[in-house]
């Protein structure tokens, strides 16, 4: 019984936690710092007044430009207009899509597995440092990649499904950071010559390399929080130097990060991309500060996706088409975030849907990990709505002996798992209808199909 082998990890559970807000601490004023790397770009005269993740709902597509501050508003700020636009999960989910023929178009990861193959040596080079233990901490996971780069591969075929759509301008209008000090400089690294990193396309390569970058730094951090010993089936960062080299690896990472970013040159990807540094760190506060009354709504679940794992698919997505020459408020961007939005809450559901019935060797992680940090994900919420007991278990936090095994015992009795299928497929047919008004294409085809492959995984 998988929550049977959990039960020991209770306790192990209950004295870490005194540890991890230790490491949050240490942790979160690091990536906050980040941010003001981006004050002499988001500040731009001439961006566009946006609304964050409000932009989801519709009401800023007819945005009008205005003071680039008013982007750059306080946690509390993004928590509220994040929380207006979330579906509202525990409504009726309505019947399952027919997401069979889904299959249909190109596999996703092949059509563009001539620009992913040499992607980690290019990103390998380009976090180069004199410091050898920085430099091997920071390389940790890009000298063992054996995964297929899911979210480069949503960037590079986004970016092709939008350079086909009508309504691009020159990209050479849009806003320069020439002024900035620093981001004018050569791109150069393994794959692409000056000449191709400054095309439309080498940008928007250099944006898939941007988006794993902070993708990895996120896992750093997060292995440290959760003192989780393994990660892509190997050792993690702080295990394998200590938690001082992890969290600098990290910060490292979300530095070379920002600073291709600034190279750029585009005000407005700058001031999107930062916006997902922000959610990383909004997401993890959300988790640690959540009172046992806000861990039973499904409501803060969908909010904390969207901030640890959705946002930055969801930027990354829209920061591609405007890369390829649409506005900032134009139906074409705002349907690439949509899209990254829904497949990325749709990616997120399903893993915590696997923690409870994938095999720890597939995932690359013990079973049960969420329970056994405290987590309450859909599963077990939606669980806890026809066994009122499981209310109790999530508002301590799993925390008792016994605790592990008796939620999962009811997890299997319960809808949990069935309703959680079908959350996930919900947002993955929202995905797919974003793509409707892309013209017809390889690109968009493979983009459909990577919702299929989403929902299917086992791993």
């Amino acid at each position: 019984n998988p929550g049977t082998v959990m039960s020991g990890r209770a306790d192990t559970a209950l004295r870490r936690r005194a540890p991890m807000r230790g490491a949050l601490m240490r942790l979160l004023p690091s990536l906050v710092l980040l941010l003001p790397c981006f004050a002499g770009v988001v500040q731009h005269p001439r961006a566009p007044m946006g609304a964050l993740t409000a932009q989801h709902s519709g009401r800023a597509r007819g945005a009008r430009v205005g003071p680039a501050r008013a982007e750059v508003v306080s946690s509390i700020r993004l928590e509220q207009a994040a929380a207006s636009t979330m579906p509202e999960a525990e409504a009726s989910i309505g019947s399952d899509a027919d997401w069979s023929d889904w299959r249909r178009g190109p596999n996703p990861f092949e059509l563009v597995r001539p620009d992913i193959e040499p992607l980690t040596a290019s990103i390998k080079q380009l976090l180069r440092t004199d410091h050898p233990v920085l430099n091997m901490a920071a390389q940790h996971f890009f000298d063992r990649q054996t995964g297929k780069q899911f979210r480069p591969t949503i960037v590079l075929l986004m970016s092709r499904a939008v350079g086909l759509a009508a309504g691009a301008s020159d990209v050479s209008l849009q806003p320069a950071l020439a002024h900035v000090p620093g981001v004018q400089g050569d791109l150069q690294d393994s794959h692409l010559s000056p000449a191709e990193a400054e095309t439309p396309y080498g940008k928007q390569y250099r944006l898939a390399e941007i988006t794993e970058v902070i993708h990895t730094a996120s896992l750093i951090h997060d292995d440290v929080l959760d003192e989780a010993d393994t990660r892509r089936g190997g050792a993690a960062v702080h295990k394998a130097y200590s938690n001082t080299v992890a969290v600098l690896a990290g910060d490292y990472l979300l530095a070379r990060a920002s600073l291709m970013m600034a190279r750029l040159r585009n005000i407005h990807v700058v001031q999107t991309m930062a916006l997902s540094l922000e959610a990383l760190v909004q997401g993890e506060i959300m988790q640690i500060k959540a009172t046992p009354e806000e861990r039973m709504k499904m409501s803060l679940y969908i909010q904390k996706s969207f901030f640890k794992t959705a946002s930055l698919i969801a930027y990354s997505s829209k920061s591609a088409a405007l890369l390829g020459g649409h506005a900032f408020d134009s139906p074409v961007t705002q349907a690439a975030y949509d899209y990254g939005y829904h497949l990325g809450l749709a990616f997120q559901i399903v893993d915590d849907m696997l923690d409870f019935t994938g095999s720890a060797d597939a995932l690359g992680k013990p079973k049960l990990q969420d329970m056994a940090l405290g987590l309450a994900t859909a599963p077990i919420l939606y669980a806890a709505q026809e066994y009122p007991e499981l209310q109790r278990l999530i508002k301590r936090k799993f925390e008792q002996r016994g605790d592990l095994d008796r939620a999962y015992t009811l997890l299997m009795q319960s809808e949990g798992l069935d309703k959680t299928r079908a959350l996930a497929t919900k947002h993955a047919q929202s995905a797919v209808e974003a793509l409707s008004i892309f013209p017809e294409s390889e690109s968009k085809d493979a983009l459909i199909h990577l919702c299929y492959i989403v929902l299917s995984r086992n791993k």
